[in-house]
């Protein structure tokens, strides 16, 4: 009769391990992603300033020097460099987008 009344207490804290089991990786996540998202949040004016900012300044250049038309002026570089300033910012967006999932 005592091993009849020790199963149903034994299966509870089985059950209650395993759920402590469960939940660790997704507090862990958790524990992770916050604050990585903070940072990413905190730092996004300073990143999408500094991107969209030489994105413009880069094709703006670009069309001028196009214009002026100098001999030895980089014009897909600069142009192909700008068009990545606005991929990297795109990529951080999509970061945040992940992290805040």
């Amino acid at each position: 009769m005592s091993e009849a009344n020790l199963a149903p207490a034994e299966a509870g804290t089985g059950n209650l391990m395993a759920e402590i089991a469960r939940r660790i990786p997704a507090l862990a996540r958790h524990a992770i992603r916050l604050p990585v998202l903070m940072l990413l949040v905190v730092l996004e004016p300073i990143v999408c300033f500094a991107c969209a900012g030489l994105a413009l300044l880069g094709i703006l250049t670009t069309v001028f020097f196009r214009l002026v038309d100098p001999v030895h002026f980089p014009t897909w570089t600069m142009f192909f460099l700008s068009a990545g300033f606005v991929c990297v910012l795109v990529a951080y967006e999509a970061l945040i987008r992940v992290f805040s999932d």
